[in-house]
Protein backbone atom coordinates (compact mmCIF):
# COMPACT_ATOMS: atom_id res chain seq x y z
CA UNK A 1 0.00 0.00 0.00
CA UNK A 2 1.31 3.68 -1.18
CA UNK A 3 1.69 6.44 1.62
CA UNK A 4 -0.84 8.50 -0.76
CA UNK A 5 -3.33 5.53 -0.25
CA UNK A 6 -2.17 5.05 3.72
CA UNK A 7 -2.62 8.55 4.11
CA UNK A 8 -6.11 8.70 2.34
CA UNK A 9 -7.74 6.07 4.48
CA UNK A 10 -6.11 7.13 7.63
CA UNK A 11 -8.10 10.66 7.15
CA UNK A 12 -11.00 8.64 6.02
CA UNK A 13 -11.39 6.84 9.42
CA UNK A 14 -10.81 9.77 11.66
CA UNK A 15 -13.14 12.07 9.69
CA UNK A 16 -15.92 9.43 8.92
CA UNK A 17 -15.71 10.55 5.16
CA UNK A 18 -17.03 7.62 3.31
CA UNK A 19 -14.50 7.45 0.20
CA UNK A 20 -15.19 4.10 -1.57
CA UNK A 21 -11.52 2.42 -2.33
CA UNK A 22 -9.93 2.01 1.37
CA UNK A 23 -10.69 -1.51 3.02
CA UNK A 24 -11.08 -1.89 6.51
CA UNK A 25 -8.03 -3.55 6.50
CA UNK A 26 -5.74 -0.77 4.79
CA UNK A 27 -7.17 1.89 7.74
CA UNK A 28 -6.11 -0.40 10.74
CA UNK A 29 -2.66 -0.29 8.63
CA UNK A 30 -3.11 3.84 8.31
CA UNK A 31 -3.48 3.93 11.86
CA UNK A 32 -0.62 1.68 12.75
CA UNK A 33 1.91 3.03 10.27
CA UNK A 34 1.23 7.07 11.05
CA UNK A 35 1.27 6.89 14.74
CA UNK A 36 4.09 9.80 13.94
CA UNK A 37 4.33 12.70 11.43
CA UNK A 38 6.91 14.21 9.47
CA UNK A 39 5.28 13.92 5.79
CA UNK A 40 3.35 17.07 4.50
CA UNK A 41 0.88 18.31 2.20
CA UNK A 42 1.35 21.03 -0.27
CA UNK A 43 -0.11 23.02 -3.07
CA UNK A 44 1.70 25.98 -4.92
CA UNK A 45 0.58 27.50 -8.46
CA UNK A 46 2.65 29.02 -10.90
CA UNK A 47 1.87 30.64 -14.14
CA UNK A 48 2.29 27.24 -15.64
CA UNK A 49 1.21 24.50 -13.96
CA UNK A 50 -0.29 23.58 -10.34
CA UNK A 51 2.17 21.60 -8.10
CA UNK A 52 0.23 19.71 -5.63
CA UNK A 53 2.30 16.78 -3.97
CA UNK A 54 2.48 14.37 -0.30
CA UNK A 55 5.63 13.11 0.86
CA UNK A 56 6.13 10.64 4.03
CA UNK A 57 8.26 11.27 6.71
CA UNK A 58 11.98 11.36 5.75
CA UNK A 59 14.88 10.15 8.20
CA UNK A 60 18.31 10.19 7.03
CA UNK A 61 19.95 7.44 5.52
CA UNK A 62 16.75 5.93 5.33
CA UNK A 63 15.55 4.23 2.05
CA UNK A 64 13.48 7.04 -0.11
CA UNK A 65 9.51 6.03 0.24
CA UNK A 66 7.83 7.45 -3.00
CA UNK A 67 6.65 11.11 -3.29
CA UNK A 68 2.99 11.54 -4.88
CA UNK A 69 3.11 14.46 -7.14
CA UNK A 70 0.64 15.87 -9.17
CA UNK A 71 1.40 18.25 -11.83
CA UNK A 72 -1.19 19.47 -13.58
CA UNK A 73 -1.25 22.69 -16.58
CA UNK A 74 -3.02 25.59 -15.91
CA UNK A 75 -3.20 25.95 -19.90
CA UNK A 76 -5.69 23.46 -19.98
CA UNK A 77 -6.41 22.13 -16.23
CA UNK A 78 -5.16 18.88 -17.74
CA UNK A 79 -2.57 16.37 -16.06
CA UNK A 80 1.28 16.90 -17.72
CA UNK A 81 1.16 13.46 -19.53
CA UNK A 82 5.08 14.19 -20.12
CA UNK A 83 8.23 15.55 -19.36
CA UNK A 84 11.17 14.89 -17.19
CA UNK A 85 10.85 16.03 -13.27
CA UNK A 86 14.18 16.71 -11.63
CA UNK A 87 13.74 17.31 -7.53
CA UNK A 88 16.93 19.41 -6.56
CA UNK A 89 17.27 19.41 -2.61
CA UNK A 90 20.18 21.84 -1.16
CA UNK A 91 20.88 21.02 2.68
CA UNK A 92 23.75 20.92 5.04
CA UNK A 93 25.84 18.28 2.81
CA UNK A 94 25.31 20.09 -0.55
CA UNK A 95 22.76 19.43 -3.37
CA UNK A 96 21.24 16.01 -4.02
CA UNK A 97 19.09 15.76 -7.73
CA UNK A 98 16.85 12.98 -8.14
CA UNK A 99 14.99 13.10 -11.59
CA UNK A 100 11.86 11.04 -12.74
CA UNK A 101 12.03 10.97 -16.17
CA UNK A 102 8.45 10.28 -17.15
CA UNK A 103 4.97 10.43 -14.79
CA UNK A 104 4.06 6.75 -13.67
CA UNK A 105 0.27 8.21 -14.36
CA UNK A 106 -0.89 10.73 -16.26
CA UNK A 107 -0.19 13.59 -13.92
CA UNK A 108 1.54 11.74 -11.22
CA UNK A 109 5.05 11.30 -10.37
CA UNK A 110 6.83 9.18 -8.47
CA UNK A 111 10.46 9.78 -6.89
CA UNK A 112 11.66 8.37 -4.07
CA UNK A 113 14.25 10.52 -2.82
CA UNK A 114 16.60 9.55 0.22
CA UNK A 115 18.94 12.06 1.70
CA UNK A 116 21.78 11.19 4.37
CA UNK A 117 21.98 13.58 6.47
CA UNK A 118 19.24 15.30 8.84
CA UNK A 119 18.40 18.77 8.62
CA UNK A 120 16.44 21.27 6.15
CA UNK A 121 16.71 21.05 2.93
CA UNK A 122 15.84 23.90 0.32
CA UNK A 123 13.53 22.36 -2.83
CA UNK A 124 12.85 23.57 -6.40
CA UNK A 125 11.52 21.11 -8.83
CA UNK A 126 12.23 21.85 -12.21
CA UNK A 127 9.62 20.44 -15.01
CA UNK A 128 10.97 19.92 -18.64
CA UNK A 129 8.78 18.73 -21.71
CA UNK A 130 7.06 19.06 -24.60
CA UNK A 131 3.65 19.94 -22.89
CA UNK A 132 5.01 22.42 -20.06
CA UNK A 133 8.17 24.03 -18.76
CA UNK A 134 8.77 25.18 -15.25
CA UNK A 135 10.50 25.61 -12.29
CA UNK A 136 9.17 25.71 -8.87
CA UNK A 137 10.33 26.65 -5.95
CA UNK A 138 8.82 24.91 -3.09
CA UNK A 139 10.81 25.93 0.09
CA UNK A 140 12.58 23.70 3.46
CA UNK A 141 11.70 19.63 3.81
CA UNK A 142 12.85 18.56 6.63
CA UNK A 143 14.91 15.67 7.09
CA UNK A 144 15.25 13.80 10.65
CA UNK A 145 17.82 11.91 12.35
CA UNK A 146 15.33 9.21 13.47
CA UNK A 147 12.34 7.66 14.01
CA UNK A 148 12.44 8.92 17.72
CA UNK A 149 12.11 12.77 16.29
CA UNK A 150 9.46 12.28 14.31
CA UNK A 151 7.04 13.99 15.40
CA UNK A 152 3.47 12.73 17.20
CA UNK A 153 0.50 12.30 14.65
CA UNK A 154 -2.26 14.04 15.69
CA UNK A 155 -5.54 13.33 14.91
CA UNK A 156 -6.55 15.54 11.51
CA UNK A 157 -9.72 17.77 11.63
CA UNK A 158 -12.19 17.45 8.90
CA UNK A 159 -11.50 20.30 6.49
CA UNK A 160 -12.89 21.81 3.49
CA UNK A 161 -14.20 19.66 0.70
CA UNK A 162 -12.08 16.78 -0.71
CA UNK A 163 -12.07 17.09 -4.67
CA UNK A 164 -9.37 14.47 -6.00
CA UNK A 165 -7.09 15.09 -8.71
CA UNK A 166 -8.58 12.16 -10.53
CA UNK A 167 -12.01 13.77 -10.30
CA UNK A 168 -10.81 16.99 -11.25
CA UNK A 169 -8.90 16.02 -14.83
CA UNK A 170 -11.79 14.15 -16.69
CA UNK A 171 -14.24 17.27 -16.06
CA UNK A 172 -14.50 20.56 -17.40
CA UNK A 173 -12.56 22.07 -14.87
CA UNK A 174 -10.82 25.53 -14.17
CA UNK A 175 -9.92 27.45 -11.41
CA UNK A 176 -8.93 31.59 -11.37
CA UNK A 177 -6.68 33.58 -9.15
CA UNK A 178 -8.56 36.46 -7.28
CA UNK A 179 -7.29 39.62 -7.85
CA UNK A 180 -7.02 43.45 -7.33
CA UNK A 181 -8.80 44.99 -9.89
CA UNK A 182 -11.62 47.92 -11.13
CA UNK A 183 -14.91 47.03 -12.64
CA UNK A 184 -17.22 49.27 -14.51
CA UNK A 185 -20.90 49.05 -13.80
CA UNK A 186 -23.78 49.51 -16.65
CA UNK A 187 -27.06 48.13 -17.37
CA UNK A 188 -28.09 44.69 -19.08
CA UNK A 189 -28.89 45.14 -23.22
CA UNK A 190 -29.88 42.60 -26.25
CA UNK A 191 -28.78 43.12 -29.35
CA UNK A 192 -27.46 41.27 -32.49
CA UNK A 193 -24.28 40.25 -34.60
CA UNK A 194 -23.50 42.16 -37.66
CA UNK A 195 -20.47 42.93 -40.71
CA UNK A 196 -18.83 45.69 -41.02
CA UNK A 197 -19.70 47.74 -44.02
CA UNK A 198 -16.63 47.99 -45.78
CA UNK A 199 -16.18 43.83 -44.43
CA UNK A 200 -18.62 41.98 -46.77
CA UNK A 201 -18.81 42.60 -51.08
CA UNK A 202 -21.55 41.16 -53.69
CA UNK A 203 -19.76 39.65 -56.32
CA UNK A 204 -21.74 40.41 -59.76
CA UNK A 205 -21.79 39.51 -63.55
CA UNK A 206 -20.66 42.90 -64.70
CA UNK A 207 -21.63 41.72 -68.53
CA UNK A 208 -23.70 38.94 -69.60
CA UNK A 209 -21.73 35.29 -70.69
CA UNK A 210 -21.25 31.77 -69.73
CA UNK A 211 -19.38 30.14 -66.49
CA UNK A 212 -17.45 28.09 -68.91
CA UNK A 213 -17.65 24.48 -67.12
CA UNK A 214 -13.12 24.26 -67.77
CA UNK A 215 -11.75 27.30 -66.61
CA UNK A 216 -14.50 27.46 -63.17
CA UNK A 217 -13.40 23.74 -61.99
CA UNK A 218 -11.63 25.50 -58.98
CA UNK A 219 -14.20 27.86 -58.27
CA UNK A 220 -14.69 28.37 -54.35
CA UNK A 221 -17.32 26.50 -52.81
CA UNK A 222 -19.41 27.87 -49.39
CA UNK A 223 -17.22 28.49 -46.51
CA UNK A 224 -14.12 28.48 -48.63
CA UNK A 225 -11.59 30.94 -47.33
CA UNK A 226 -10.59 33.55 -49.91
CA UNK A 227 -7.32 36.51 -50.62
CA UNK A 228 -7.79 40.15 -51.43
CA UNK A 229 -7.26 39.36 -55.15
CA UNK A 230 -7.66 36.24 -55.72
CA UNK A 231 -9.65 34.76 -58.88
CA UNK A 232 -13.15 33.42 -58.01
CA UNK A 233 -14.50 33.15 -61.59
CA UNK A 234 -13.67 33.41 -65.15
CA UNK A 235 -16.68 34.51 -67.54
CA UNK A 236 -16.56 34.20 -71.05
CA UNK A 237 -18.81 37.27 -72.84
CA UNK A 238 -21.39 36.39 -75.30
CA UNK A 239 -22.23 38.49 -78.06
CA UNK A 240 -24.09 42.12 -77.98
CA UNK A 241 -23.74 44.98 -78.40
CA UNK A 242 -20.93 47.07 -76.07
CA UNK A 243 -19.96 43.58 -74.82
CA UNK A 244 -16.80 42.81 -73.19
CA UNK A 245 -14.78 40.85 -75.76
CA UNK A 246 -15.71 44.22 -78.09
CA UNK A 247 -14.33 46.47 -75.64
CA UNK A 248 -11.29 44.54 -75.05
CA UNK A 249 -10.71 44.22 -78.50
CA UNK A 250 -11.14 48.01 -79.03
CA UNK A 251 -8.80 48.88 -76.49
CA UNK A 252 -6.24 46.59 -78.42
CA UNK A 253 -6.54 48.13 -80.87
CA UNK A 254 -6.20 51.59 -79.95
CA UNK A 255 -3.39 50.84 -77.56
CA UNK A 256 -1.35 49.90 -81.59
CA UNK A 257 -2.52 52.98 -82.79
CA UNK A 258 -1.31 55.25 -80.13
CA UNK A 259 2.41 53.66 -80.36
CA UNK A 260 2.29 53.65 -84.00
CA UNK A 261 1.34 57.28 -84.12
CA UNK A 262 4.14 58.24 -81.13
CA UNK A 263 6.76 57.10 -84.02
CA UNK A 264 4.76 59.14 -86.84
CA UNK A 265 4.74 61.73 -84.21
CA UNK A 266 8.48 61.65 -83.19
CA UNK A 267 9.11 61.30 -87.07
CA UNK A 268 6.98 64.59 -87.61
CA UNK A 269 4.97 62.56 -90.48
CA UNK A 270 1.50 63.14 -88.46
CA UNK A 271 0.21 66.39 -86.47
CA UNK A 272 0.27 65.53 -82.79
CA UNK A 273 -3.54 66.38 -82.71
CA UNK A 274 -4.29 62.87 -84.24
CA UNK A 275 -2.14 60.76 -81.14
CA UNK A 276 -3.83 63.49 -78.38
CA UNK A 277 -7.31 62.10 -80.12
CA UNK A 278 -6.50 58.21 -79.85
CA UNK A 279 -4.15 58.61 -76.52
CA UNK A 280 -8.19 59.94 -75.15
CA UNK A 281 -10.20 57.17 -76.68
CA UNK A 282 -7.68 54.74 -75.24
CA UNK A 283 -8.05 56.25 -72.21
CA UNK A 284 -11.77 55.86 -72.23
CA UNK A 285 -11.75 52.39 -73.32
CA UNK A 286 -9.65 50.81 -70.60
CA UNK A 287 -11.54 53.30 -67.79
CA UNK A 288 -14.78 51.28 -69.41
CA UNK A 289 -12.76 47.76 -68.81
CA UNK A 290 -11.26 49.00 -65.15
CA UNK A 291 -15.16 49.41 -64.29
CA UNK A 292 -16.10 45.65 -65.23
CA UNK A 293 -13.58 44.66 -63.37
CA UNK A 294 -11.06 43.78 -66.00
CA UNK A 295 -7.08 43.66 -65.54
CA UNK A 296 -4.21 44.09 -67.82
CA UNK A 297 -3.47 40.35 -67.90
CA UNK A 298 -6.90 39.40 -68.61
CA UNK A 299 -7.82 38.37 -71.97
CA UNK A 300 -11.07 38.30 -73.45
CA UNK A 301 -12.05 35.66 -71.06
CA UNK A 302 -13.32 38.05 -67.83
CA UNK A 303 -11.39 37.25 -64.50
CA UNK A 304 -13.71 38.55 -61.37
CA UNK A 305 -11.47 38.76 -58.01
CA UNK A 306 -11.77 39.19 -54.70
CA UNK A 307 -11.62 42.29 -53.26
CA UNK A 308 -10.88 41.37 -49.78
CA UNK A 309 -9.42 38.30 -47.66
CA UNK A 310 -12.71 36.62 -46.24
CA UNK A 311 -15.11 33.97 -46.30
CA UNK A 312 -17.26 32.78 -48.99
CA UNK A 313 -20.87 32.94 -47.81
CA UNK A 314 -22.95 32.14 -50.78
CA UNK A 315 -22.60 30.97 -54.01
CA UNK A 316 -25.28 31.05 -56.70
CA UNK A 317 -24.04 29.80 -60.19
CA UNK A 318 -23.34 26.18 -61.51
CA UNK A 319 -20.67 25.64 -63.79
CA UNK A 320 -21.85 26.21 -67.21
CA UNK A 321 -24.28 28.18 -66.37
CA UNK A 322 -25.16 31.84 -68.76
CA UNK A 323 -25.63 34.92 -66.73
CA UNK A 324 -27.40 37.94 -67.65
CA UNK A 325 -25.21 41.41 -66.62
CA UNK A 326 -25.99 42.52 -63.04
CA UNK A 327 -26.33 38.35 -62.06
CA UNK A 328 -25.51 37.75 -58.42
CA UNK A 329 -22.49 35.15 -58.42
CA UNK A 330 -20.79 35.13 -54.62
CA UNK A 331 -21.01 37.22 -51.73
CA UNK A 332 -17.69 36.89 -49.71
CA UNK A 333 -17.64 38.74 -45.99
CA UNK A 334 -14.56 39.19 -43.17
CA UNK A 335 -15.51 37.62 -40.48
CA UNK A 336 -12.88 38.91 -38.35
CA UNK A 337 -13.94 41.86 -37.20
CA UNK A 338 -17.37 42.12 -37.04
CA UNK A 339 -19.92 44.75 -35.12
CA UNK A 340 -22.57 44.12 -32.38
CA UNK A 341 -25.94 46.29 -32.45
CA UNK A 342 -26.98 46.90 -29.14
CA UNK A 343 -30.69 48.06 -28.51
CA UNK A 344 -30.95 50.40 -25.18
CA UNK A 345 -34.21 51.43 -23.70
CA UNK A 346 -34.92 54.99 -24.01
CA UNK A 347 -35.14 55.25 -20.06
CA UNK A 348 -31.23 54.56 -20.48
CA UNK A 349 -30.64 57.15 -23.24
CA UNK A 350 -29.23 59.19 -20.35
CA UNK A 351 -26.09 57.29 -19.67
CA UNK A 352 -24.85 56.65 -23.00
CA UNK A 353 -22.30 59.84 -22.85
CA UNK A 354 -20.47 57.56 -20.38
CA UNK A 355 -19.85 54.29 -22.58
CA UNK A 356 -16.34 52.84 -22.44
CA UNK A 357 -17.63 49.50 -24.46
CA UNK A 358 -19.65 46.50 -23.44
CA UNK A 359 -19.41 42.36 -22.46
CA UNK A 360 -21.59 39.99 -23.90
CA UNK A 361 -22.61 36.63 -24.46
CA UNK A 362 -23.70 34.94 -27.92
CA UNK A 363 -27.08 32.77 -27.62
CA UNK A 364 -26.68 28.83 -26.92
CA UNK A 365 -23.13 29.75 -25.13
CA UNK A 366 -21.97 30.81 -21.79
CA UNK A 367 -18.60 32.71 -23.13
CA UNK A 368 -18.28 36.22 -22.31
CA UNK A 369 -16.58 38.64 -24.55
CA UNK A 370 -15.52 42.14 -24.19
CA UNK A 371 -15.71 44.91 -26.68
CA UNK A 372 -14.05 47.98 -25.62
CA UNK A 373 -14.75 50.28 -28.54
CA UNK A 374 -17.76 51.88 -28.99
CA UNK A 375 -18.20 52.71 -33.14
CA UNK A 376 -21.54 54.49 -33.01
CA UNK A 377 -24.57 55.79 -30.61
CA UNK A 378 -27.41 56.65 -32.22
CA UNK A 379 -29.28 59.96 -32.25
CA UNK A 380 -32.53 59.20 -32.99
CA UNK A 381 -34.61 56.93 -31.27
CA UNK A 382 -36.79 53.81 -32.73
CA UNK A 383 -40.26 54.50 -32.57
CA UNK A 384 -41.02 51.01 -32.86
CA UNK A 385 -38.89 49.54 -30.29
CA UNK A 386 -38.67 52.54 -28.14
CA UNK A 387 -34.82 51.66 -27.90
CA UNK A 388 -31.49 54.02 -29.37
CA UNK A 389 -28.74 51.45 -31.14
CA UNK A 390 -25.99 51.41 -29.94
CA UNK A 391 -23.15 49.61 -31.94
CA UNK A 392 -19.40 48.22 -30.37
CA UNK A 393 -16.72 47.07 -32.76
CA UNK A 394 -15.46 42.74 -32.30
CA UNK A 395 -12.22 41.35 -32.49
CA UNK A 396 -13.78 38.30 -33.80
CA UNK A 397 -10.27 36.23 -35.40
CA UNK A 398 -10.63 33.22 -33.29
CA UNK A 399 -14.74 32.82 -34.69
CA UNK A 400 -16.50 32.63 -31.77
CA UNK A 401 -19.34 34.26 -33.38
CA UNK A 402 -21.73 34.82 -36.63
CA UNK A 403 -23.36 37.42 -38.44
CA UNK A 404 -26.98 37.37 -37.51
CA UNK A 405 -26.30 35.70 -33.97
CA UNK A 406 -28.42 37.72 -30.92
CA UNK A 407 -27.13 38.44 -27.89
CA UNK A 408 -27.23 39.14 -24.32
CA UNK A 409 -24.93 41.50 -22.27
CA UNK A 410 -23.89 45.13 -20.33
CA UNK A 411 -23.36 47.89 -21.33
CA UNK A 412 -20.78 49.73 -19.50
CA UNK A 413 -21.22 52.73 -18.41
CA UNK A 414 -20.52 54.84 -14.70
CA UNK A 415 -17.76 54.85 -12.71
CA UNK A 416 -16.04 52.12 -11.51
CA UNK A 417 -15.70 50.19 -7.93
CA UNK A 418 -11.83 48.70 -7.42
CA UNK A 419 -11.43 45.81 -4.93
CA UNK A 420 -11.15 41.90 -5.12
CA UNK A 421 -12.38 40.71 -8.83
CA UNK A 422 -13.06 37.36 -9.85
CA UNK A 423 -14.31 36.33 -12.97
CA UNK A 424 -18.02 36.48 -12.70
CA UNK A 425 -19.22 32.57 -13.38
CA UNK A 426 -16.91 31.91 -10.31
CA UNK A 427 -19.89 33.35 -8.51
CA UNK A 428 -22.84 31.06 -7.91
CA UNK A 429 -26.77 31.47 -6.84
CA UNK A 430 -27.52 28.54 -4.40
CA UNK A 431 -31.25 28.75 -3.45
CA UNK A 432 -30.90 32.66 -3.10
CA UNK A 433 -26.98 32.66 -1.83
CA UNK A 434 -24.24 33.91 -3.43
CA UNK A 435 -21.25 31.12 -3.24
CA UNK A 436 -17.97 30.95 -4.25
CA UNK A 437 -15.90 27.53 -4.27
CA UNK A 438 -12.59 28.36 -2.87
CA UNK A 439 -9.71 25.95 -3.55
CA UNK A 440 -7.28 25.71 -0.45
CA UNK A 441 -5.34 22.74 -1.70
CA UNK A 442 -4.48 20.85 -4.20
CA UNK A 443 -7.95 18.66 -3.49
CA UNK A 444 -9.51 20.43 -0.48
CA UNK A 445 -12.33 23.34 -1.88
CA UNK A 446 -14.18 25.39 0.37
CA UNK A 447 -17.77 26.71 -0.21
CA UNK A 448 -18.15 30.16 0.80
CA UNK A 449 -21.41 32.62 0.69
CA UNK A 450 -19.69 36.05 -0.74
CA UNK A 451 -20.88 39.72 -1.06
CA UNK A 452 -20.70 40.98 -4.38
CA UNK A 453 -20.27 44.93 -6.13
CA UNK A 454 -20.30 45.83 -9.35
CA UNK A 455 -20.00 43.39 -12.07
CA UNK A 456 -19.47 44.16 -15.73
CA UNK A 457 -20.31 40.33 -16.43
CA UNK A 458 -17.20 39.63 -17.63
CA UNK A 459 -15.30 40.53 -13.81
CA UNK A 460 -17.25 41.16 -10.36
CA UNK A 461 -16.07 42.75 -7.35
CA UNK A 462 -16.16 40.76 -4.19
CA UNK A 463 -16.68 42.84 -1.25
CA UNK A 464 -16.38 39.77 1.18
CA UNK A 465 -15.58 36.21 1.12
CA UNK A 466 -12.89 35.89 -0.70
CA UNK A 467 -9.19 37.09 -0.35
CA UNK A 468 -6.66 38.52 -2.83
CA UNK A 469 -4.49 35.63 -4.31
CA UNK A 470 -7.11 32.87 -3.30
CA UNK A 471 -8.00 30.75 -6.22
CA UNK A 472 -11.91 30.02 -7.01
CA UNK A 473 -13.77 27.40 -9.30
CA UNK A 474 -14.84 28.54 -12.37
CA UNK A 475 -15.83 25.55 -13.94
CA UNK A 476 -16.79 22.26 -12.57
CA UNK A 477 -18.09 23.76 -9.42
CA UNK A 478 -21.21 21.69 -9.55
CA UNK A 479 -19.62 18.62 -9.41
CA UNK A 480 -17.62 19.63 -6.13
CA UNK A 481 -21.04 20.53 -4.62
CA UNK A 482 -22.33 17.06 -5.34
CA UNK A 483 -18.99 15.66 -3.87
CA UNK A 484 -19.84 17.66 -0.82
CA UNK A 485 -23.55 15.73 -0.51
CA UNK A 486 -21.62 12.65 -1.10
CA UNK A 487 -24.45 12.03 -3.61
CA UNK A 488 -24.09 9.17 -6.05
CA UNK A 489 -23.67 11.38 -8.90
CA UNK A 490 -19.93 11.50 -8.86
CA UNK A 491 -19.45 8.08 -9.65
CA UNK A 492 -15.77 7.79 -8.37
CA UNK A 493 -14.88 8.57 -5.57
CA UNK A 494 -11.86 6.51 -4.83
CA UNK A 495 -8.43 7.60 -4.95
CA UNK A 496 -6.16 5.11 -7.03
CA UNK A 497 -2.72 6.66 -5.78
Amino acid sequence: MTIRETLTCAATILAAALLVGCSAEDATLAQADHEHGGGEAITIWTDRVELFFEYPPMIAGAPGEPWAVHLTDLSTFQPVIEGELTLELDGPDGRHTFVADAPARAGIYTPAPGLPMSGMYDLVMVLRGPQVEDEIFVGPIQVFASEEDLPHLEEPEAVGIAFLKEQQWPIDFATAEAEQGEVTGGFEVTGEVTHAPDALVEITAPVAGILGFDRNQSAPAEGARVRAGQVLVSLSPVEGEDTYAQLRARADRLAREVARLERLVAAEAVPARRLEESRHDLAVAQAQLEALGAGEQDGYTLTLRSPIDGTVTRREFVLGQRVDAGAHLLTVMDARRLLVRFHVPASRSGALARLTGATFSPEGSDAVIRADRVVAVGSVLDPVRRTVPVTVEVDNREALLKAGMLVTGRLLAGDGETGVVVPSEAIRDEDGLLVAYVQIGGETFERRAVEVGVTDGQWTVVRDGVRRGERVVTRGAYSIKLSSLNTSEISDHGHPH
